[in-house]
């Protein structure tokens, strides 16, 4: 067990387990894929979880860290360390790890099939292979595909309504395409990789020398378009169940920092209700797209709306959106009891090529009028951080949507915090914040109260070090 920061595994032998391969902050959604599962294999169904974190506290049973990168780092400094390590190296790890190839042998041996998910398919998760395991999600070859920002364009365009753009083959034809655009586009042009996601690999520019200096590759693809001033960041999410079959959950506003940073969300959206109508519609028109081409799956669009009322698409995720959680919590309320949730919808797509009888799809006015606002906050630290305090999850998320659903008073949360004394590199989430009220000024009110536990919960590591508060 040379590769295992943690686990705290205890197989019930009573029980049909499904394992889950992906970032902690994604475990909370366990709950509804053993919701689903349920309906097939009986009541006790248990998660096992396989994650790359390194926390002070993993509320709940059967967790495994595996992180290779971490440990190095620990032994390096001395301490706990919080590293995050891409998805494609993590499923890597996984899928190599002895530990993790016995435990799907013992539960298959004991349950004859096994059921795996992630909140994004990666080809890289070879586990989907093994004979026994059945994967739910969309292929992960597609979703490779129609992660990339370029084909995404290339397809979209004509069917959903696109900023001014080129689709750039190296970095060469990059700068003559930005050029060209920011001749007719004076606050500035948009630059991102082919793949990039939460405003990673992408930067509004505003003159030639930050194009040159950031995107550099001579067989690279990029896509550039004009930056449009806009006051709204929309995002939607759905589930595809087949031609024919999309199911659209709602529309919030996202919280975008620096003009590409996303930050969390808010539920439900500010927008008017004619244009949430439109974001519906245009987002139904992508699951249609999507669709005809194989994925069947949760998925999610963002967009932009200018400040004359123009809706404009940004991108298409393939995936779990980072507030599936929020979303699955508010229509369990919203919607008739026994509803299927969209993790139902997800598994009836990918085993039988359709969406479940029952759905009920609220509309963006339900959403306005039944009184249960949400909304989200990530931090990601920028540079070394030291924790200073733990901050530990007061109840689950859901029960806190359910006691708010029932006229009770709103809160917050901090989920997945890293916990006290532990180095957090840059770019690694320090922890969460699910805020819900009764109003909306309640909920931001949380909301905000949320982020300043966080920001007070670390010192920049180098100051405190300099000013000898920790070893």
């Amino acid at each position: 067990m040379q590769d295992i920061v943690y686990s705290n595994l205890r197989l019930d032998p009573d029980a049909h387990h499904f394992l889950f391969v992906g970032e902690f902050k994604s475990c909370c959604l366990n709950e509804f894929v053993a919701r689903a599962l349920r309906r097939v294999f009986g009541p006790r169904v248990r998660a096992v979880s396989i994650v790359p974190d390194v926390l002070g506290e993993y509320p709940g049973a059967n967790v495994t860290v595996i992180n290779p990168d971490a440990l190095s780092a620990m032994r390096a400094e001395g301490r706990r360390v919080a590293l995050r390590i891409p998805m494609s190296r993590f499923a890597t790890h996984v899928c190599e790890s002895s530990y993790v190839m016995d435990l799907v042998r013992q539960l298959l041996e004991h349950q004859g099939e096994l059921s795996l998910w992630m909140f994004e398919s990666r080809p890289e998760l070879t586990l989907r292979q093994v004979q026994g395991v059945r994967f739910l999600g969309p292929r992960a070859s597609l979703v490779a595909q129609f992660n990339d920002k370029t084909w995404q364009y290339q397809t979209l365009t004509g069917h959903v309504p696109v900023v001014d753009h080129r689709v750039c083959c190296g970095c060469e034809e990059l700068w003559e395409a930005a050029e060209d655009l920011r001749s007719r586009c004076p606050d500035g042009v948009f630059v991102t990789n082919c793949y990039s996601a939460g405003g990673a690999n992408s930067l509004v520019t505003t003159e030639a020398s930050q194009v040159t200096a950031r995107f550099a590759d001579p067989a690279g693809r990029y896509l550039a378009s004009g930056y449009v001033p806009h006051d709204h960041d929309p995002t939607v999410l759905g589930c595809v169940g087949g031609p024919g079959q999309v199911f659209v959950a709602g529309v919030a506003d996202m919280r975008i920092e620096n003009q590409t940073m996303f930050r969390g969300s808010t539920w439900p959206s500010q927008l008017p209700l004619d244009i949430q109508g439109e974001l519906v519609a245009h987002t139904r028109m992508v699951g249609e797209i999507l669709a005809e081409r194989g994925f069947r799956g949760i998925f999610g669009c963002d967009y932009i709306v200018d400040r004359s009322g123009r809706v404009l698409f940004i991108e298409v995720n393939p995936r779990k959106q980072g507030t599936t959680m929020e979303y699955c919590c508010a229509l369990e309320q919203l919607l008739p009891e026994g509803t299927p949730s969209l993790f139902d919808m997800e598994y009836e797509a990918v085993t039988r090529d359709r969406l479940p009888d029952g759905c009920v799809e609220p509309s963006p006015a339900d959403a306005a009028a039944a009184g249960l606002f949400w909304g989200t906050y990530n931090l990601k630290v920028k540079r070394e951080a030291l924790t200073t305090t733990a901050l530990a999850m007061d109840m689950p998320e859901r029960e806190l949507f359910q006691r708010v659903a029932a006229g009770g008073k709103g809160s917050h949360l901090i989920l997945e915090h890293v916990g006290a004394d532990v180095l957090v590199k840059p770019l690694t989430f320090l922890g969460r914040v699910a805020a819900v009220g009764r109003t909306r000024q309640e909920m931001l009110t949380e909301l905000d109260e949320g982020e300043m536990r966080l920001r007070r919960s670390f010192v920049d590591f180098k100051t405190a070090t300099r000013e000898g508060n920790h070893a």
